[in-house]
């Protein structure tokens, strides 16, 4: 059975990270916030996410029994969502999940996740906080050269974005609750289908070093596991190169 929750719809914010914050101690468990425009949108490390209105700015307010340790397959459960609804507008599009949190489309970025938590001292989470951000209508234009930005509308998918958040809200819940049920490995299973390079050298900067290897695995804990050379290393943070 999918969960209930409740859509809220507002015109303008800072952030709707930010906003969704005001219902943290509200009992309904499940909100999910909306807005048509955001002058501070930020994505992992607060770097700048640009917002245009017309594109996707959406928070989700959860409150799993989970700990710490799991949270980040979180980021795992939106992304393959944004796949599912992707796929259920246009069947051939050409998209791929790049590590840890960016949504591509044609290998050009098209969308990314935050994830933004709290926990207490035993490492239960009290709540999380997802950001996701889609270019449905506009897409910014990026200085890294390798890294282009796309929108739906530039790979000639139209769709409105009321259409496409209550696409993606359904089959998020769905997915949130196979999640809760059966754990990480059918959310896993569905991201490594689309996972960006997997069988191709990857490059990763980690603490501003560049790293080459070959996939090995995801981890629970949302880290990537590489082999370099005849070694095999994880990491738990860090950007992967186009």
């Amino acid at each position: 059975m999918t969960e209930k929750f409740k859509l809220i719809n507002v015109k303008n914010v800072t952030s709707t990270n930010i906003e969704i914050k005001k219902f943290i101690n509200k009992k309904f468990k499940n909100i999910c916030l909306t807005s048509d425009l955001q002058t501070g949108g930020y994505g992992r490390r607060k770097t700048k996410w640009f917002s245009y209105k017309g594109n996707m700015h959406l928070s989700i307010l959860l409150k799993p029994n989970c700990f710490l340790n799991v949270v980040n397959q979180l980021s795992f459960v939106s992304a393959i969502t944004i796949g599912d609804t992707l796929k259920k507008i246009k069947k051939n599009i050409k998209f791929n999940y790049k590590w840890p949190n960016d949504i591509l489309i044609n290998k050009k970025k098209a969308g990314g996740i935050v994830i933004e938590t709290s926990s207490n001292k035993d490492i239960k989470i009290k709540w999380v906080i997802i950001g996701i951000g889609l270019n449905i209508k506009k897409s910014p234009k990026l200085k890294n050269i390798n890294l282009k930005a796309t929108s739906l509308i530039d790979e000639k998918i139209l769709i409105e974005k009321k259409i496409f958040i209550n696409f993606f809200l359904k089959n998020f819940f769905k997915n949130y609750n196979l999640w809760k049920i059966k754990g990480f490995d059918p959310i896993k299973k569905k991201w490594l289908l689309n996972i960006y390079k997997k069988n191709n050298k990857i490059t990763i900067k980690n603490n501003n070093k560049i790293v080459n290897g070959t996939f090995v695995d995801l981890l629970s804990n949302g880290a990537i596991k590489l082999k370099i050379n005849n070694n095999q290393k994880n990491f738990y943070y860090g950007d992967q190169i186009i």
